[in-house]
């Protein structure tokens, strides 16, 4: 007999499973057009209106690179499982069974607000307000009622499977002055942002260090110390031989903390476009979806390069010098240096990302856009691949990198824009059920992306297994048991016959 309690797991300190599959294979098309800024209403456009307001809500709250990566991620996930139920079609995290008639745009935008207000709680009252648009477009209270309620349930799942992702964990750095290791670096001399992020669940990986990069060149070869010297002479902030336009690019591609950030800035990049080039909701919600994954793993897989090589940023390289270059204590960058190591670059792995996805949407033809950084300052590219490189290369014309961390970090996100889109490409395949148990352990979630989990068995001290039915929403409530301490193994079975386990320990309360 299974029980309610007080439940502890015994899976790494974790309380979710899962199962997962994905195969790989590069895909390509070619839709493209140009378009302004985005400015849309929730009723009639709600994926391209609750996208901006995702990236408002980065900016308003100085959410940083890391932390946005996955907000987009999230709020994009969210809306297309939403869709994709109220369709009856398989999701990417989440598929509940949808009522007979509902909005599905109501429905999407009620995900949205819902997962905002998990993200910004403190935005709540503008999301509100924001949300409250979609109120006339509902012909009737019924339809309205069903309609929020089905969205609020795909993202009460969507939260729930990643709410423990493993973005809150404290993880300690050591930090060390040995030649070549990261450290604290001028003005701010702020400690290591989010070691944790090399440890985030994927969400189309397989690992973390999949798609890991070989590792810079050693201290002493002579690619790092002309690595070192170009961007000692083109990095500077009052550099000779940088030009206006690479400075104007460096500040352009700058994405800091107060801005969309990276992630954002590539999601104003896609929206900009679908102003222009318009397709359908489900389409918008698919490229946003894909877009938002491909960059979140990215920015997974490029946190774990940096932390397991440990690379000094190039303020500190210059500064020390070696014995055939003079130390340059006083050299400064363009740009202010980020707070974490230098191999690989960010700005490149997210732009490698974005690029091979938007290519394989709206293939190379040309574009033009703004930057959050520099408003009302715009600049055109002649393909989304262009834009990377010039995103990657702006990081050394600022001074913040070596080239090699924009070449390797390019590399890197191309081949997890490449990955994740195959498995967008495959809707159909089951990943495998999910177990999430809430924190008090007396209810829990099971769900699936191909087709909804009707019950979970559960077997109380290695006996026969009860079987918990699992409601419209996902969720299962534990009947009660014995006092004292029992193990508990929760099993949800998917429709291919793969299952997700989980055990526990559970202290009945009779």
């Amino acid at each position: 007999m299974a029980c309610m309690g007080r439940i502890r797991t015994r899976l790494a300190g974790w309380i979710v499973a899962f199962a997962t599959i994905y195969t790989v294979v590069p895909a390509f098309a070619t839709i493209f057009a140009v378009a302004p800024a985005f400015a849309t209403t929730p009723a009639s456009d709600p994926v391209l209106f609750w996208n901006e307001q995702t990236n408002l809500a980065i900016q308003s709250t100085s959410m940083d690179p890391f932390n946005a990566t996955r907000a987009l991620a999230l709020e994009s996930i969210a809306v297309l499982d939403t869709l994709r139920s109220a369709q009856g079609a398989p999701s990417f995290l989440v598929r509940l069974p949808a009522p007979a008639t509902i909005s599905p745009n109501l429905a999407a935008s009620a995900a949205a607000h819902a997962v905002l207000v998990y993200l910004f709680p403190g935005n709540r009252a503008a999301l509100d307000a924001e949300f409250a648009k979609d109120r006339p477009a509902s012909p009737t209270d019924d339809l309205h009622a069903r309609s929020v309620a089905f969205g609020e349930a795909i993202a009460r799942a969507v939260v729930a499977i990643r709410d423990r992702d493993g973005w809150n964990r404290t993880k300690a750095v050591a930090t060390s002055t040995e030649l070549g290791r990261w450290r604290p670096t001028p003005p701010r001399f702020y400690p290591p942002l989010h070691r944790q992020w090399a440890e985030l669940a994927p969400f189309t990986l397989m690992r973390p260090d999949q798609f890991r990069p070989s590792g810079p060149p050693a201290l002493d070869t002579p690619a790092f110390k002309e690595a070192r010297q170009r961007t000692a002479t083109i990095g500077e902030l009052r550099s000779r031989v940088r030009t206006e336009d690479q400075t104007m690019a460096a500040h352009y591609w700058s994405d800091a903390i107060g801005t969309y950030a990276p992630a954002g800035h590539w999601n104003s990049i896609a929206a900009g476009i679908l102003k222009s080039d318009k397709q359908d909701t489900m389409a918008q919600a698919e490229l946003f979806a894909e877009l938002n994954v491909a960059i979140a793993d990215a920015a997974i897989a490029m946190v774990d390069a940096k932390y397991t090589y440990n690379l000094w940023r190039p303020i500190t390289a210059i500064a020390t010098g070696d014995a055939d270059v003079p130390a340059r204590p006083d050299w400064a960058p363009l740009l202010e240096t980020p707070n974490h190591p230098s191999y690989i670059s960010g700005h490149s792995a997210f732009s490698g990302a974005a690029a091979a996805v938007l290519t394989a949407h709206f293939g190379t033809k040309p574009f033009r856009a703004g930057s959050a950084s520099m408003p009302g300052l715009s600049r055109s590219f002649n393909s989304f691949e262009q834009a990377a490189e010039e995103a990657a290369n702006s990081r050394l014309w600022g001074g913040i990198h070596f080239k090699f961390d924009n070449d390797d970090g390019l590399v890197t996100g191309r081949a997890i824009g490449a990955w994740a889109m195959q498995v967008f490409r495959h809707p159909t395949q089951d990943r495998g059920p999910t177990i999430v148990m809430d924190p008090k352990g007396t209810t829990g979630f099971a769900l699936d992306s191909v087709a909804p989990v009707a019950s979970v068995e559960a077997a109380l001290d290695g006996g026969p297994s009860t079987r918990v039915p699992v409601g419209p929403d996902g969720r299962f409530a534990l009947p009660r048991c014995p006092v004292g301490q029992h193990a508990l193994t929760l099993t949800a079975i998917g429709v291919d016959g793969r299952a997700a386990t989980l055990a526990t320990v559970v202290m009945g309360e009779g």
